[in-house]
């Protein structure tokens, strides 16, 4: 989809101002509110913008450790990649998960309440993995900037 000026109005608007009724997002982007709607729907249609979730402080529920770490596996077949894809999409406490280049081929992104409880989901989930031969973590000290907002 070629983004319209007016497109790219309204996603600036609804990234920087998620929580307001649509109606009121309408009158930021100084649109109708008929017009806005048309121009979302179309946008969530071509799959531009997706599913619209609160946004939640991990920090808040008690998930104060986060990490990175990226992961080795033992070989690159097609059945060991699927096989650990299928892994992490079951587990909670991996927010992302990419595909890398370089050195490592997987990099997950880890919440936990503490380090014990890092260990244990690295311990029950990872570390003893058929498919994962190595692991290197990072550990997040302060929080800089973190935003999902896309420069338009």
């Amino acid at each position: 989809m070629q983004l319209t000026e007016i497109d790219k109005k309204i996603i600036r608007v609804i990234q920087r101002h998620p929580p307001l009724a649509q109606a009121e997002q309408a009158e930021l982007v100084g649109m109708s509110r008929s017009s806005f709607w048309r121009h979302v729907k179309d946008m969530e249609d071509a799959g531009v913008i997706g599913a619209q979730i609160p946004e939640v402080s991990a920090k808040k529920i008690v998930l104060k450790l986060r990490a990175n770490c990226m992961i080795s596996l033992n070989n690159h077949s097609l059945e060991t990649r699927e096989k650990f894809e299928k892994h992490i999409e079951e587990m909670d406490n991996f927010l992302e998960c990419y595909a890398t280049s370089g050195g490592k081929d997987y990099m997950l992104t880890v919440v936990a309440k503490d380090m014990d409880d890092y260990y244990e989901i690295m311990s029950s989930s990872i570390l003893d993995h058929p498919t994962i031969d190595s692991t290197q973590t990072s550990f997040f000290m302060k929080e800089i900037k973190s935003t999902r907002r896309l420069p338009l």
